[in-house]
């Protein structure tokens, strides 16, 4: 929209100030301007609307009728302005809150170790956290954002590839999934537990060995080797299970067995130099880890800044 009858604006402070104190002196006193400044912004005002606003006297002013009429406007515009704009500053400034839920493993190993730099740049917004694997319900439950791994709804994937059981989101209606990684599983051990069996050059020999398993991914080991072409004896499930994949890496690095894990949590694993990656397969997952924002809080600013930095903080890993 063009404002092609608005007068000069810088004008009508000074005719603001000058009407409700009916004084040019006091008027540029408030504005910290020189008397002079005041008068041409009246005279320039005066020009643009081709009306007399002010009644000149020797040492006082007054407002003729039209200036009382446009006084009342103008002074009414600019309150309502300046309270928006308080209000703002307010809302800007003022503490908000985002509710993220996260994978356990992800949460620890990847995001805890860098949030501190969205802190930082962003004061007034507060973080909180839970961890779940459940599947999100971004309809009903308070979370602004979550972070989760399996299949998009609707996308093909290779029958070969390891399977992810895990769902994603109760609802998909209303969902924007951003991905964040790939979820390529990795066996890790200890060099003292390769050491003690002998070494391992293909992937058929990880059968000699006690492999660790996480409940959340029990089809991991039988579909990674199956897509490695290595039929699978189905007494190696009996070996140990853990509940979330930071504990398979301990115990791993402990020498109790091999793990298989996702990559991007090994690369941010603090002891991942005390483990060796007997093979350089890498076999991707019939998923990947997402983002996950319902659509109408895309243009939320506080959302949108969360969005934005975790992004480009997954995108940094690939680089």
């Amino acid at each position: 929209m063009a404002f092609r009858s608005l007068p000069p604006l810088h004008a009508l402070r000074g005719f603001e100030a000058s009407a409700r104190l009916l004084s040019f002196t006091r008027a540029a006193e408030e504005l910290h301007v020189t008397q002079g400044a005041v008068s041409r912004q009246i005279s320039d005002l005066e020009a643009f609307l081709r009306v007399r606003l002010f009644d000149r006297f020797v040492r006082r002013i007054e407002l003729t009728a039209e200036g009382a009429s446009y006084f009342r406007t103008v002074g009414s515009i600019l309150a309502e302005l300046d309270e928006a704009t308080v209000m703002l500053a307010k809302a800007e400034q003022a503490e908000h809150h985002l509710h993220v839920s996260m994978l356990p493993t992800i949460a620890s190993f990847w995001l805890m170790p860098r949030l501190h730099l969205f802190t930082e740049a962003n004061p007034g917004v507060q973080v909180h956290f839970s961890s779940l694997i459940e599947p999100v319900n971004l309809q009903k439950q308070d979370i602004d954002v979550a972070i989760r791994v399996g299949r998009l709804p609707g996308r093909h994937y290779d029958p070969l590839q390891p399977r992810i059981s895990l769902m994603m989101a109760e609802e998909w209606d209303g969902i924007h999934a951003d991905e964040l990684f790939e979820d390529v599983l990795i066996p890790v051990c200890s060099q003292e537990l390769l050491d003690r069996h002998g070494g391992i050059s293909a992937p058929a020999d990880l059968l000699r060995y006690p492999l660790l398993h996480v409940s959340s991914r029990r089809n991991a080991w039988p579909d990674w080797m199956r897509a490695n072409g290595v039929k699978w004896r189905e007494h190696v499930s009996s070996s140990p299970a853990f509940g979330h994949f930071f504990m398979s890496i301990e115990a791993a690095r402990n020498s109790r067995g091999v793990a298989i894990v996702p990559e991007i949590l090994l690369d941010h694993y603090e002891g991942r130099e005390q483990l060796v990656r007997p093979l350089p397969q890498r076999i991707s997952s019939a998923g990947a880890y997402y983002l996950l924002v319902r659509q109408d809080k895309l243009k939320d600013p506080f959302v949108k800044r969360f969005r934005d930095w975790i992004v480009s903080q997954a995108r940094e890993c690939y680089q």
